[in-house]
């Protein structure tokens, strides 16, 4: 008779079939809650559990934009994962997209907080570097608001002056 191997991940999906949460199976098989709900999601099962290292998919139309962005393997990866989120940034910030461009901070954010928690320290910083430069308050520019006031054809009328406001005279 041949017995089959055991794993952590293959008790991880039975327990969870038994009603276990993610944090109970972490505990008793003591690993990380992160590691079940990848082992978990692995074997097409979307458990309701979020974290950092945690990725069930795309869960608007702005993270799918942005799905498989993040790169961290080394530093031409890092560089190339900011480079494709500043160009989706970019497109979102010439349409004044807040939604996008709060999407892109976001997996930026996730990008750097990844990276950071491996050791990817060089890495990290990539991400960091970028989120700094973008992370300041976008104030929009007042609306420039022009009075016109018709001027009457009648001779007695006073000159056009008199319809222009006294601020504006002084310049």
């Amino acid at each position: 008779m041949r017995m089959e191997r055991v794993t952590k991940k293959g008790l991880a999906a039975g327990m969870y079939a038994k009603g276990l949460g993610v944090d109970e199976i972490a505990a008793l098989l003591h690993t990380a809650p992160s590691y079940v709900a990848n082992s978990l999601i692995e074997q097409g099962v979307t458990p309701s559990y979020v974290d950092l290292y945690t990725s069930t998919g795309p869960q608007n139309r702005y993270a799918a934009r942005l799905s498989g962005a993040l790169r961290f393997k080394d530093m031409e990866a890092a560089r190339a994962s900011v480079a494709r989120i500043n160009e989706v940034y970019e497109e979102y910030a010439a349409r004044r997209d807040r939604c996008g461009m709060h999407q892109c901070e976001v997996v930026a954010l996730t990008g750097k907080n990844r990276a950071e928690g491996i050791g990817k320290w060089r890495e990290a910083q990539v991400f960091a570097n970028w989120l700094a430069d973008h992370l300041h308050v976008q104030q929009p520019e007042p609306p420039v608001i022009q009075l016109v006031m018709p001027i009457p054809a009648d001779e007695d009328a006073p000159p056009a002056e008199a319809y222009r406001e006294p601020a504006l005279l002084a310049a």
